[in-house]
């Protein structure tokens, strides 16, 4: 019972987030491939080509290093409040059908405009 409760939370999450975590999985997969080919530039390199070459290798890693916390972070959001962005989504729309339900008057577009004539004479 609970694994199968782990794995339909699991799927929910997955769900919810599938964008963070395919940006999450490709950003490590990215890292690893550009740390290995950077390394194979930097040891045939030499003179200032070299330092160029170091300094775009870490500024790439530093990049994704940050996309990869970013999205881990916004996957950890989202699985500690579950229900909470739901729960908003409901409540704004909720809050504006039940003000416009509670009109007296529901007007259409052109029953405005005759009221706005109307009130000019």
């Amino acid at each position: 019972m609970f694994k199968a409760l782990k794995y339909l939370l699991l799927a929910n999450l997955y769900k919810r987030t599938k964008k963070n975590f395919l940006i999450f999985f490709g950003s490590i997969v990215s890292l690893i491939l550009i740390s290995l080919i950077m390394s194979d530039a930097v040891s045939v390199a030499s003179g200032m080509t070299l330092y160029i070459l170091i300094i775009i290798k870490w500024a790439v890693i530093l990049f994704l290093i940050q996309l990869i916390g970013l999205n881990l972070l916004k996957i950890i959001n989202v699985a500690t409040t579950p229900f909470a962005a739901e729960s908003k989504k409901r409540s704004s729309v909720d809050i504006k059908k039940e003000w416009i339900l509670n009109k007296e008057q529901l007007f259409t577009k052109s029953d405005s405009i005759l009221q706005k004539y109307m009130k000019e004479r």
